[in-house]
């Protein structure tokens, strides 16, 4: 308002007629020439004043521009709010009845946070089907790593209903994986429930506090007793969990995994299958309920706050994010690399067995202070090359590390102590997930 004030005020100034003595000067009509008495030290005021006005006008529409944003695309509230809350109810209580322990099995790891499980719930038995709408495409061509992830929802669901009191008997499908015809619901297993007293495995209460560590890793070892021990717990018949500790080992798996990563990001369909299940704003987290999100990229808080506030990047800037990470922090920070070892990849039940091993192993290093993060791109990319018929050179490569014949690898991972939390992944609601309709399947 003064501005406005001080040019009224300058433009009324010069239409004030100045005589002082002189004569005035006069037009060709004979008529007098106004002339105006202005004082240019008001007029130069008035202008900065209104460049000034203009400015901060100019810098509060860009402060609430940026305050939208940041609110529009969840800085403040990182991995919060509702697509966070199942890992806050996951108990249920006992008017779940037998839909009580599927709130645990949800919480389970899978690839890329795709959640591919459906659940059929009755009486007596609950049916787990492999949901392949959601599955990684040419990342997963197969859908092995998709069991992966059912193994690891089932394992969950076993150790909740035991300790809520409900006995299970997990009867896994047959089969051999082949490429899938279409995205139609498969059965994975049937869990016949009944009574049992109630039994609280250690590993329960790691639940919901089990995540995917992306960030850097301690360089601190871990005890040779205490990966025994871990290798141990999941060990069976046939499955085995290989450890690798010393430095040259490491040195040659995190160049193995490495290379990996370039050939999946030089690989267009395997980079925009990938890139689908990138999740940035918070909107598309409340919407979709699933992916990898920003917050869980394992990036410090201000490069988080960083990324959240630019425009969202494409296929090609997060497959080059994605392989820096993998050299510079996964590969290079990690005091120990594993693998999961089965007799065949491709079979479902070593599959869903593999799962299970993986979140069970997980659980037990997350009840040890540990952090764990998948690493498996050479099996994705033995999968990959063996769907398009093309030499493979990393199931040699892996089998090397396996120190004995007649396994296969299925999973491959890194442990340590990460230098920082990381945050929960979302989950979808429950009632997304379960029916107690039997649904239209198809065989593998």
């Amino acid at each position: 308002m003064r501005t406005i004030a001080t040019l009224a005020a300058v433009c009324a100034a010069s239409l004030a007629v100045s005589s002082f003595g002189r004569r005035p000067q006069r037009d060709r009509w004979g008529r007098p020439r106004i002339r105006a008495a202005v004082n240019l030290a008001e007029v130069q005021e008035a202008i900065m004043s209104s460049r000034k006005a203009v400015m901060a006008g100019a810098g509060a529409m860009a402060l609430t521009a940026l305050g939208y944003r940041a609110w529009y695309r969840g800085v403040f509230t990182g991995a919060t709010g509702p697509a966070y809350a199942s890992w806050e109810d996951w108990r249920g209580s006992g008017l779940d009845g037998n839909r009580r322990p599927l709130r645990a099995a949800m919480l389970a790891a899978s690839p890329h946070n795709t959640q591919p499980w459906l659940f059929e719930v009755s009486t007596s038995a609950i049916t787990v089907y492999a949901d392949r709408s959601r599955h990684l495409g040419s990342f997963d061509p197969f859908r092995r790593e998709m069991h992966l992830g059912l193994g690891c929802a089932i394992e969950n669901l076993v150790l909740a209903a035991r300790a809520f009191g409900i006995a299970t008997d997990v009867q896994v499908a047959d089969g051999r994986f082949g490429v899938s015809p279409g995205p139609q619901p498969a059965i994975a297993a049937r869990i016949a429930l009944g009574a049992d007293p109630p039994f609280r495995d250690p590993l329960f209460d790691a639940i919901p506090r089990r995540r995917t560590h992306r960030g850097p890793y301690r360089d601190r070892p871990i005890a040779p007793e205490r990966l025994r021990g871990l290798a141990d717990l999941v060990a069976s018949p046939t499955l085995r969990v290989v450890f690798l500790a010393d430095a040259v080992a490491r040195s040659e798996m995190g160049a193995l995994i490495v290379e990996a990563t370039e050939r999946i990001i030089a690989d267009p369909d395997m980079s925009l299958d990938s890139f689908r299940w990138i999740r940035t704003g918070s909107r598309d987290v409340l919407t979709q309920r699933d992916g990898v999100t920003i917050d869980a990229a394992g990036t410090s808080r201000l490069k988080t706050v960083a990324a959240k506030m630019l425009p969202n990047p494409d296929a090609a800037t997060i497959d080059r994010i994605w392989l820096d990470a993998t050299r510079a922090t996964h590969t290079a920070t990690a005091p120990v690399f594993g693998m999961i070892l089965v007799p065949e990849r491709l079979d479902m039940a070593n599959a869903i067995a593999a799962g299970r091993a993986w979140q069970r192993l997980h659980l037990a290093a997350t009840a040890q202070g540990l952090a764990a993060q998948p690493l498996n791109q050479p099996v994705e990319v033995i999968d990959r090359n063996q769907m398009l018929g093309r030499q493979d050179e990393f199931g040699s490569a892996l089998a090397i590390f396996a120190r004995e014949s007649g396994w296969e690898p299925t999973f491959v991972f890194r442990l340590g102590y990460a230098e920082r939390e990381a945050p929960h992944s979302p989950r979808r609601l429950l009632e997304d997930v379960v029916t107690t309709a039997p649904l239209a399947t198809v065989g593998l």
